[in-house]
């Protein structure tokens, strides 16, 4: 049939938004007047009737079929009688009627569904009845998460009973509840413990879940190496420490280098009173707390990208005296050989940046020399780098 009316499927189809939009599931646990529930059919124009009258008595047969009339469940007919000088009187279907939730179920084959929401959405609200309005909010997702909410009430009992303990999460005793558990369920645990712990136990700003909860996080680990022989503690060149135990340490090195790539870390040129700190990215909002880092020479060398130039921008927000290495126009074009795609740039405004950095940035956000021209750091000529540093060394 070339001609597109509401058929069997179509209905269901349209059932079946109701139930992806959670309408249904809600309506099965606080009852409203979702039911019976009318849903208006594509159905042949008035003046179609006589030039397809076959075509259209298929069509209503066929509906009639699949009807609860025929089936037993499911949906029924809403007929209008129209009249047609060369037909006659006919009844139209213009409605499909689903009386029920029941027929609405068995029509989306989603019975056993239904029973098991208001199984877990009784069992979820007879430990906590705060969770009402959030269940009837994410119906699908009590569902989802099915066999596992007897594992995640205990959860929330734990942390209710346990508010903004210290812990590691591996510490956290509760019974049958391993840290894999909690880990892979953050998302769903971080909405429902908003709800039910009061707020002083929660930290809204913190950027963990171990951290919004009062536990004990795992320690954000720095590494360097230090540059200079001469300081190398116990013969030891590579490090890698908490944060918080780098802002105790407090360097002798006068020099200190920030790059992202770990084997430019690895291989970075020898340097007196110097050492390098590298692996980062974004993250280097972490060295905010190394306050004897504002005491030292900074330099910071990154992909000549957009996001090279914004985390250059991040670092100069807490060391206002970093000076870029090795990201500038002439190394730019002496490795065009070398260039790759930037896929993602970045069009953040940069307020830190010297009056050369904004113009190479400006130039590669517009595609001067190609779309999304991209030099990593780690493509950059060694003698390059080392020739870099040993001006520094020099002019030092």
């Amino acid at each position: 049939m070339s001609i597109k009316w509401s058929d069997s499927l179509w209905i269901r189809e349209q059932l079946r938004r109701k139930w992806d939009s959670g309408q249904i599931l809600r309506s099965l646990l606080m009852p409203d007047d979702l039911f019976p529930l009318r849903i208006l059919l594509k159905r042949p124009q008035r003046s179609e009737v006589n030039e397809n009258f076959a075509e259209i008595s298929r069509w209503i047969q066929s509906l009639k079929k699949q009807s609860k009339q025929e089936t037993g469940f499911g949906y029924e007919l809403v007929e209008k009688e129209i009249v047609h000088r060369q037909s006659g009187r006919n009844l139209l279907p213009t409605h499909a009627l689903i009386p029920t939730m029941k027929d609405a179920l068995r029509l989306l084959r989603k019975e056993r569904e239904g029973d098991k929401f208001l199984e877990l959405a009784r069992l979820i609200q007879e430990e906590w009845p705060v969770l009402q309005e959030w269940i009837l909010k994410h119906p699908h997702k009590v569902l989802a998460a099915g066999a596992d909410w007897s594992g995640i009430l205990a959860v929330l009992s734990w942390f209710f009973s346990h508010p903004r303990c210290g812990l590691y999460l591996r510490q956290l005793d509760i019974p049958g509840i391993d840290t894999k558990f909690v880990e892979q369920r953050k998302g769903l645990l971080t909405e429902l413990l908003n709800i039910i712990l009061p707020d002083e136990a929660i930290d809204h700003s913190a950027p963990s879940f171990e951290l919004r909860y009062g536990l004990q996080a795992k320690p954000v680990q720095v590494r360097l190496r230090f540059l200079d022989r001469q300081q190398y503690l116990k013969g030891i060149s590579d490090l890698t420490i908490p944060v918080e135990q780098l802002a105790e340490f407090k360097s002798p090195a006068s020099k200190v280098f920030i790059t992202e790539n770990e084997i430019n870390g690895l291989c970075f040129p020898d340097i007196k009173e110097a050492l390098v700190i590298f692996g980062l990215g974004y993250g280097v909002e972490v060295l905010k707390s190394v306050l004897w880092l504002k005491e030292k020479e900074i330099y910071y060398w990154g992909d000549i990208d957009t996001h090279g130039f914004a985390i250059l921008d991040q670092v100069r927000s807490f060391l206002p005296q970093a000076q870029s290495l090795l990201m500038n126009e002439r190394i730019l074009m002496s490795h065009q050989h070398l260039w790759v795609i930037e896929e993602k740039p970045s069009f953040t405004q940069l307020n830190r940046l010297t009056a050369d950095e904004n113009q190479l940035l400006s130039s590669l956000q517009n595609n001067t020399w190609g779309q999304g021209v991209r030099l990593e750091q780690e493509r950059v000529s060694f003698q390059d780098v080392k020739g870099a540093v040993e001006r520094l060394e020099y002019n030092g």
